[in-house]
Formats: C-alpha cells, structure tokens, sequence
C-alpha cells in the first residue's frame, strides 16, 4: 500500500513522496527499492522543466525512507521523508542548491475513517440484584412537564413511550435507583425483571432515574417501571412489591437489549460549531465511553447526568467530527459526523 507522505514544492510544480512498504529480515539491510521512471515535464512558464525524479524506497526493519530529486530551472530541491514501521509518525526535510533546508517536522498520519468495530459479543447476561423491589410511574406525574427522560431519549403519551426503546415498542422502560443509574451510566441498558412468587417476567430498558433524595424507596436495587411494565408481572394496584415492601420476591439481571436498529448518534446542538454534546442511541449495551478526535488526537469525552457526552471545553475540533463510542464489554463503533440535526445512523451495532 502506497502512502502519500510530503509534497515539496518548487514555485512552480509540486513533486509527491510516497513510502513503499517493505520488509526485512537483517537489520540495516536494503532489501526493498522501487525507483519511479525518469520523467521530463513543462511548466508551462517560461520554459522551465523537471527531469529525473526518482523515488527510492528503503526498509532496515524499522525505518523507510523515501527520497526525491526534482530540478527545475538549473535549480535543484531535494526532499528526503521517513516514517516508522508502525506508522505512527514520519518527518520530513527539505534543502536546495542554495543552502536553504526546511523541516516540516513531525506528521501523525491521520487513521482512516472506520466505521466499523462492530458487532461483537455481548454476554447473555450480566450483574443485577437478587433482591430488587419495583414501583411504577406515568409520564403525566411530573415527566411531561420536564419534556423528557433523564436519558435524554424523548418522549411520547398516549401511551407512555420513550424513543429508541425497543422493549414493548418503547413502553416497557424504566427509571433506575440513584446508585445504580451512576451518573447516567445505565442509560439504555435493557434489563430482564423476574418475580418469583408469580413466576412472571418483563425485559425493560432504563430510560431515567429514580432519585433517592426526593423518593426513599429508590436505593440500591429498586427500578421505577411503567405502569405498561409493571403491568406484566402483577396488578398495578399492587403498587410497591419486593422484599423491602414485604410483597413478592423480585431479582433483575442486565441482558442484551433486543433490537434490530444501528447505533446512531444526535447532537445536542446541531447549529453550534463551536460548543456541542453527542448523544449515543440503540445500543444493545451500556455505552462505557465516548472518544472524540481533536488536531489529530483522541480524547476522553465526559458523560453527563442527562447522558449526552461533552469532551473538553466542549469541543469537537473541525467537522467531519471523528468519534468513537465504546460500550462496556469493550465493543466499539467508530464514525465521522457533520454537523447535523436528528439522529445519525452509523450502519453498524455494538454486539449481537
């Protein structure tokens, strides 16, 4: 594979570099050279030309250099650029006939774009609580009047539904106890509710928070559900079950949230090119990390307790933005965004 690494230029035309990749057994060896045929070339200006560029390619197992010569007008530039193997950064120099060098420094190839990373493997199921206790909650209770989830995933009534929810075709949600929501990390988490004494099950996913400060039943353990939810493992009017409530007996278990959608990704501002937010949806597991890339560097975004993602000073870098979401059991969907409204569908899911 070719990359194009320098671009010198004369004034008059500019000569590219290329590496050739090569490979070596003994150290300090040349066993790869690949010399680009003499060219003659016009300007077009004042008659000047360019002839013999010849490009020579070079591998000692660790470095490959590659050298051009271009003569214009009596006048010769030569170009020398090395890039390490494993192709994380490459320098380059250039000098003329008339004493003068420059260096470009150090250059840190920009990745290709990839959209891809995904699907992996999630496990059938993973941690919980074996002695969880349930209550239920409408939107009209106070939720309609936020306009939203803690999630930030969007509402609707008539039925209570939550966007991007699968489970019961968005009505089977659910808001998690303070400490097991973390700050958001359970945002989208589908999780499989069974109540023993009844035998019954429902697979809910975890859409807000159920606030310990205001609610003293929301502690380690306990889920707010919809009323929808709740509706599938006992009589509404049961209103509080679990051990804590000395009714029923109630465990919770992660599990894959089941879905056929692609992981997509929202702005929160999609008209502000200089602060910004992401939003990730439809994964079929807890996302662990967002990453964005910024000057040729990735860095950590920080989630927030309404589960949109803000990397430092709130700042994207320079559209097309290059993201990275990573979900908990370390599978990972990789994208480049404009900046646009609405949800950005990635094409690819997390794990399967």
């Amino acid at each position: 594979m070719q990359k194009q690494i320098l671009s010198v230029a004369t004034g008059l035309l500019t000569t590219s570099l290329y590496v050739v990749s090569g490979c070596s057994s003994d150290a300090g060896s040349v066993d790869a050279l690949s010399i680009a045929p003499s060219t003659t070339s016009s300007s077009g200006f004042g008659g000047s030309t360019t002839t013999g560029t010849t490009v020579v390619s070079t591998t000692d197992g660790a470095t490959t250099a590659a050298v051009a010569t271009t003569t214009t007008d009596g006048t010769t530039t030569t170009a020398v650029a090395t890039t390490t193997t494993d192709g994380t950064t490459s320098s380059a120099v250039a000098s003329t006939t008339d004493g003068t060098t420059s260096t470009t420094g150090e250059v840190e190839p920009e990745p290709e774009v990839n959209l891809s990373g995904g699907p992996g493997q999630c496990p059938e199921s993973w941690g919980g609580s074996s002695d969880g206790s349930l209550t239920w909650y409408t939107f009209s209770q106070g939720t309609v009047n936020v306009g939203d989830v803690n999630c930030s995933f969007g509402i609707q009534q008539g039925p209570d539904r939550v966007n991007h929810v699968y489970t019961g075709n968005g009505e089977f949600f659910g808001a998690m106890n303070t400490a097991d929501y973390n700050m958001a990390a359970a945002c989208g988490a589908c999780v499989e509710i069974n109540r023993q004494d009844t035998g019954k099950s429902v697979v809910v996913t975890i859409v807000d928070q159920c606030p310990v400060a205001t609610t003293s039943k929301c502690v380690s353990g306990h889920i707010d559900l919809s009323q929808a939810a709740f509706s599938q493992l006992g009589n509404v009017g049961d209103g509080y079950v679990g051990n804590r409530a000395g009714k029923g007996q109630v465990s919770w278990k992660y599990v894959p949230c089941p879905m056929d959608d692609n992981v997509s990704f929202r702005f929160k501002e999609p008209d502000n090119l200089y602060w910004n937010e992401l939003l990730v949806q439809s994964h079929r597991a807890p996302i662990q990390s967002v990453e964005v890339r910024v000057e040729g560097t990735w860095v950590q975004a920080t989630r927030q307790e309404y589960n949109y993602w803000a990397p430092p000073e709130n700042d994207f870098g320079t559209p097309p933005f290059r993201v990275r979401a990573t979900d908990i059991h370390g599978n990972f969907v990789e994208a480049s965004l404009e900046l646009l409204p609405g949800d950005i569908d990635t094409g690819v899911q997390l794990c399967q």
